[in-house]
């Protein structure tokens, strides 16, 4: 082939060689702070125009905003408080027991929920005032072994301050003629006194008749 057909012709295939490729380096990975995990955790809220604490003698004192305290006030006024009592030596409950045996007597319309406290008292959540109302006039429930009593919400409630105006007696019925000793007749005559709990099985039974 002369040199000027050389120059004329297609030029060769280049074979193809395979290549090793570096994968690139993996990004460092931002480092994040507790306090920004917490953030990202948590709703967002504004601190910005809040009270500044005042001290008057040995007090501190804060101003709250009227508006948001009367929303709390109005969302609190479909709430319960309950008080559980129970005999010495029975067993404690877990709120979740308590909250399973109420569910089997409270006909409600809707769902409600319910928080512990201290010292045996607890707080019931209902969605309505018609549901509120209508355990409320059920009063007293008696939870085998124990005693739920049921009052008002007020605000400023302490629990550790609060008095009670019930507790449970035992009363004998002296000189009871024996055809008033059907259990409905004594839950009669002892409503006289208040709501009755229980008749023990000496009573009940007839085994004991000195006293009903």
């Amino acid at each position: 082939m002369l040199d000027w057909q050389a120059e004329l012709s297609p030029p060769a295939a280049i074979p193809k060689v395979a290549r090793a490729v570096t994968p690139p380096l993996p990004s460092a990975s931002p480092v994040v702070t507790f306090a920004q995990a917490l953030t990202a955790s948590t709703r967002a809220a504004s601190n910005e125009n809040l009270p500044h604490p005042t001290i008057h003698a040995e007090t501190l004192s804060i101003k709250i905003t009227q508006g948001t305290y009367e929303r709390g006030m109005d969302v609190c006024k479909s709430n319960l408080r309950g008080h559980l009592v129970l005999n010495k030596g029975d067993k404690p409950y877990a709120t979740k027991e308590i909250e399973s045996k109420l569910k089997k007597i409270w006909k409600t319309a809707d769902a409600w929920r319910m928080m512990s406290l201290v010292r045996g008292f607890y707080e019931f959540f209902f969605s309505s005032k018609m549901d509120m109302r209508s355990v409320w006039a059920a009063d007293t429930v008696n939870l085998k072994p124990g005693v739920l009593r049921l009052f008002e919400w007020s605000k400023d409630f302490n629990m550790h301050t609060h008095r009670n105006t019930h507790t449970q007696v035992s009363i004998r019925l002296l000189e009871l003629p024996q055809e008033y000793w059907m259990e409905q007749t004594l839950r009669e005559i002892l409503s006289a006194v208040d709501t009755p709990l229980l008749i023990v099985n000496a009573t009940s039974k007839l085994l004991f008749g000195h006293y009903a």
